[in-house]
């Protein structure tokens, strides 16, 4: 004998939509949405326990209340005194109109630049790949709240079902335990979505109307909420967001002497997400006043794309005016009819083309500089590897790219002798020199009868292996060590050849770095 069972009203009304969701009119839905058919974004007080039908499903029940004490627990609160935002707004929510399940919510204290989740809905813009930072909506509207300590981290995942959970990017060593997620239900009012495109720390190379590479920045802070104004899905399927931004950044011009400046950023960024990943760019940009608009930032920086502005007439030369596209920050630029006056026949010097292929001249080698010619193209030459037939020279305008002098101090294979005052310490013996050696500064003494010792300060970064002088082991081990300090060279009036006179501001790379500090105060290489 069969036994009848009471069927809920509320599950015979979702069976009935379900049956006839194919054939249904506006005014049979109606009659079925009169019945509480889909489940509140709010949970009843009396409630203890919430099922998830679509969410993991965690070893144990947890209470709503135990659950969100958790969530609370990674809840930011700014030390500033809570404030109420005037720029507010109360938007009604219906799944319907993105497909979804057609449940119907009010969410009051939305700010403008937000986009709203609660309950089943959640907006469309809010898209797996981008970084969001999230705080719980409340009726009040004061007393704001962010979660995972106000971070904008990046959306990994949305859930599906009537609960859904949203994950966000775990932080390095948490992979298996992240802690960054909440259901979308969790909270009655629901959440606000902060989209983030450009953070903190984030380095573009910024590019003219005419797409010439003219500097770099980096963006210390943002100085207003990011707010999207655009939302588009392209054919390939990629997801294109434009937002406008307003930061503060640290920028670099290429032609001009001051290093850095930080100046206000504004622009709109546009961000795409493909299978490669996330990748944006900022267009119309302004940095700093109203006459640097109009340019185009581009992610990431490449220095061979540095560009170099040299005037002849800086030098007392033939007034032209050159653009060197790729010269580093450590090389001298000849190209044309320029000469670098710090380029002294001499000292050493790799030499290597500004822009393409970048492929040193004389198999990398550093050369010492035997003279620099004159006119407008100058023959610039080198010591020969063999004397009855020279080949390592060529002409100033050979390259109309530019070449890049590096200059050259220490090299593989010196020897030096480590000396603390007058104590000698041990010798040490170049292995590597490879790092880019940069010139600090260039001192001219000029003597009684005219004539004139240069001095060149340059940085050096080496690897060497040090032996250090004891009493009692007659063969000590060498221990390498890397290196850094200021080498100082000097040309004489009558010298062909520069040479090193000491390496100072030592840095050892080495406990024995503290050692030396306290015992003595400063460490001195002198070659051999």
């Amino acid at each position: 004998m069969e036994t009848a069972t009471e069927v809920p009203a509320t599950d015979l009304g979702l069976q009935r939509f379900w049956s006839k969701r194919g054939a249904l009119h506006d005014d049979e839905l109606a009659g079925f949405l009169d019945v509480p058919v889909f489940p509140s974004a709010s949970v009843e007080a009396e409630e203890q326990t919430k099922s998830r039908p679509s969410s993991p499903v965690p070893s144990q029940n947890l209470s709503e209340d135990s659950f969100y004490q958790d969530l609370a627990h990674q809840i930011y609160i700014p030390s500033c005194k809570p404030s109420c935002s005037s720029e507010v707004q109360s938007v009604v929510l219906n799944g319907a109109q993105i497909g979804d399940i057609p449940a119907i919510y009010n969410v009051k204290n939305l700010r403008k630049h937000e986009l709203p989740a609660v309950g089943v809905y959640v907006d469309k813009r809010i898209v797996p790949g981008f970084k969001y930072r999230v705080r719980p909506i409340r009726e009040s509207g004061c007393g704001e709240k962010w979660l995972f300590k106000g971070r904008a981290l990046a959306l990994e995942s949305i859930g599906r079902g009537y609960s859904r959970r949203i994950t966000f990017k775990a932080d390095p060593g948490k992979l298996n335990d992240n802690p960054h997620y909440f259901w979308a239900d969790s909270c009655p009012e629901g959440f606000a979505f902060e989209i983030e495109i450009v953070s903190a720390g984030d380095k573009f190379t910024v590019f003219d109307a005419n797409r010439l590479p003219v500097g770099f920045l980096e963006i210390l802070s943002n100085q207003a909420p990011q707010e999207e104004v655009g939302h588009r899905v392209l054919g390939d399927g990629c997801v294109e967001k434009t937002v406008r931004i307003r930061a503060l950044g640290k920028v670099e011009w290429y032609s001009d002497d001051n290093a850095e400046l930080v100046v206000p950023v504004s622009g709109i960024a546009v961000s795409t997400k493909s299978k490669d990943g996330v990748k944006t760019r900022v267009i119309g940009t302004t940095v700093g006043g109203h006459n640097r608009r109009g340019y185009t930032l581009r992610p990431g920086i490449d220095n061979r794309l540095r560009t170099t502005v040299i005037k002849g007439t800086n030098i007392a030369d033939v007034p032209t005016t050159y653009n060197i596209i790729g010269l580093d920050d450590h090389e001298l630029p000849v190209i044309g009819t320029y000469v670098d006056p710090r380029i002294v026949p001499g000292f050493h010097y790799k030499v290597r083309p500004a822009f393409g292929k970048r492929r040193p001249l004389f198999g990398g080698r550093a050369l010492r500089l035997m003279s620099v010619g004159m006119g407008y193209g100058k023959r610039i030459t080198f010591a020969p590897d063999v004397l009855n037939a020279p080949e390592n020279f060529f002409w100033s305008d050979s390259h109309p790219d530019g070449l890049g002098f590096e200059p050259s101090a220490v090299r593989a294979g010196m020897n030096f002798e480590v000396h603390a005052g007058e104590l000698r310490l041990g010798e040490a013996n170049v292995f590597r020199a490879d790092t880019p050696q940069k010139e600090e500064k260039q001192k001219i003494d000029v003597d009684a009868k005219g004539r004139k010792t240069i001095t060149k300060y340059i940085h050096i970064d080496m690897v060497c292996h040090v032996v250090m002088d004891t009493r009692y082991d007659e063969t000590p081990e060498p221990h390498i060590m890397h290196i850094s300090g200021t080498a100082v060279v000097a040309k004489g009036p009558t010298d062909a050849e520069a040479k090193i006179l000491r390496i100072e501001n030592i840095g050892l790379d080495s406990q024995l770095n503290i050692l030396f500090s306290t015992q003595w105060d400063q460490l001195v290489f002198s070659p051999v």
